[in-house]
């Protein structure tokens, strides 16, 4: 429990000029995100409050947050633990994810300019180039950087942050679907489809190219969960 406590410790930046409560939360949600606190672990609020030499009354807010955002749940008898995530959230999630891309997409094609669609040529440039040196952590950033800059191109603000929070459920099963370097090519392939049917306005295509990018991962991750 102490190693998942320091990690907790470690993601809570006080620094920042925002309320505990959120400083707290935020931290806590990045340490169960990214996998750090396995799945059925119990989070005592005293214990962390302890760890940041806080009131029990922000970390208390924090799992209330995480509970309504089903990350964590209360079980009688043993108290907060962290959820795990079902086959039915992932399904769940990926139609979510599908049709919110495709309307990002859309948006964008009406939206983006020529000096977004060098640099997001720019950046699958420089993708392909760390795929070649197995540099597998840039380009998953790469990957994560791609689908901003599409986001940021639909002009839709409140659309980027619904996507992104989507994606961060599914972070630590994700990077596994690009793990190998044959799919990491293809997926780079199928980035370079997707902005190619954003400069041509081409909305028919659109949603069955998001789509089949979308599926690879889909399976990989039902794979992980199921093992």
């Amino acid at each position: 429990m102490i190693n998942y406590i320091d990690e907790f410790v470690k993601n809570t930046n006080f620094n920042q000029n925002k309320p505990i409560r959120e400083i707290v939360y935020e931290g806590l949600r990045k340490t169960i995100i990214s996998g750090v606190i396995p799945v059925g672990e119990r989070i005592v609020e005293k214990e962390y409050a302890e760890r940041l030499n806080i009131s029990r009354t922000p970390v208390r807010e924090a799992l209330r947050r995480l509970e309504m955002e089903e990350l964590v749940e209360y079980q009688p008898r043993i108290g907060v633990i962290v959820k795990k995530i079902t086959i039915e959230d992932v399904i769940e999630i990926y139609k979510i994810r599908h049709n919110l891309e495709v309307l990002a997409a859309v948006d964008a094609m009406e939206n983006i300019t020529q000096e977004e669609i060098k640099k997001i040529e720019e950046l699958l440039d420089l993708t392909e180039e760390e795929n070649r040196k197995d540099n597998v952590e840039e380009v998953i950033r790469l990957f994560g950087e791609f689908n901003l800059m599409i986001y940021k191109a639909s002009r839709m603000k409140r659309l980027t942050g619904m996507i992104s929070r989507l994606n961060e459920y599914l972070q630590r099963f994700r990077n596994i679907s690009i793990s190998d370097k044959e799919r990491r090519e293809k997926a780079i392939k199928e980035h370079r489809d997707i902005l190619k049917a954003i400069v041509e306005k081409n909305k028919e295509d659109i949603d069955k190219i998001i789509k089949k990018h979308l599926d690879y991962s889909l399976e990989i991750v039902m794979a992980e969960i199921r093992d």
